[in-house]
């Protein structure tokens, strides 16, 4: 099957790239998280975070040689994750689509708690740590 335009398929080496990348996001979450500065947006740790588990979908579908999906939409990637590897959470990530769209772009609106954060940060590291998994297990 030829992938769409909106598809493309990637060599599988690029997994570990993204995976790379997803972790830069996820630090850069982390280093947000524990800021103490009155003037930084904490959404962009939710959009970071939203961001590391979007890259960790992409890789695992890039791993399975699966033509990737050229959005930012979790249910989209993870309608193409295969049935022997779902992650963590599933469809329940789409709850999280909302930190790559409407609340990047509102301010004043939302003001998310500790606990809403540390939620967050906590299952994009398990998101990560799956993504690692999968790749190890099909790069052989």
């Amino acid at each position: 099957m030829t992938p769409s335009k909106q598809e493309r398929l990637f060599e599988k080496k690029y997994a570990e790239e993204l995976i790379r990348i997803a972790e830069g996001d996820y630090k850069s979450a982390r280093i947000l998280a524990a800021a103490e500065l009155k003037d930084i947006r904490i959404e962009n740790a939710f959009y970071l975070c939203q961001q590391a588990i979007e890259k960790s979908l992409k890789a695992a579908l890039v791993v399975n040689e699966i033509a990737v999906p050229l959005v930012h939409d979790l249910g989209s990637l993870l309608s193409k994750i295969p049935k022997n590897c779902e992650p963590p959470y599933g469809y329940e990530l789409l709850d999280l689509n909302q930190y790559a769209s409407i609340r990047r772009y509102e301010e004043g609106h939302w003001h998310p708690s500790a606990d809403e954060l540390r939620m967050v940060l906590e299952k994009t590291e398990i998101m990560l740590d799956w993504a690692r998994l999968v790749i190890g297990e099909l790069k052989k």
